[in-house]
């Protein structure tokens, strides 16, 4: 699905949340994925869909890697108009050398991007302790909870 420019503007303390989420988007390599959820934690968004909705509204031409964010489950989340996947995010990542297996779901062990480095969040202002704390209650761990310092 090639992305349509869109009129919508959104509130300012949406945009301010949505370039969070789109600085830490940019961080992730050529083929690596993150997932909705592993964004929304890292740009303290409340939900993953919030993501979702960031990803979305982002205008044609856009230099945020949004093809690389996938669901939980390792596969390309449905799109709004009903169609399994999106073509067009499938086509991108083949092209980065992600691979899909029989169920149409990534390898995470292969793939996941493990997080922004210490580093970078520090330098771009993000509340490390907050983080690190949020990151520990979580019930599910995965590769890309294992940021180094």
């Amino acid at each position: 699905m090639i992305r349509a420019e869109k009129k919508k503007t959104v509130p300012v303390q949406d945009r301010q949340l949505y370039d969070r989420i789109y600085a830490v988007v940019r961080q992730v390599p050529k083929g690596q994925v993150t997932t909705y959820g592993q964004v929304a934690l890292v740009a303290g968004a409340s939900s993953p869909r919030i993501v979702g909705y960031a990803m979305s509204s982002l205008p044609s031409g856009s230099d945020v890697p949004w093809h690389r964010v996938i669901n939980s489950q390792g596969r390309i989340s449905p799109r709004r108009d009903g169609a399994d996947d999106s073509p067009e995010q499938r086509r991108l990542l083949l092209a980065e050398e992600v691979r899909f297996g029989p169920a149409g779901r990534v390898d995470f062990a292969k793939v996941a991007w493990p997080g922004p480095s210490w580093q970078w969040l520090q330098d771009n202002g993000f509340d490390i302790e907050t983080l690190m704390i949020k990151s520990g209650r979580l019930s599910r761990t995965g590769v890309w909870c294992r940021w180094r310092l």
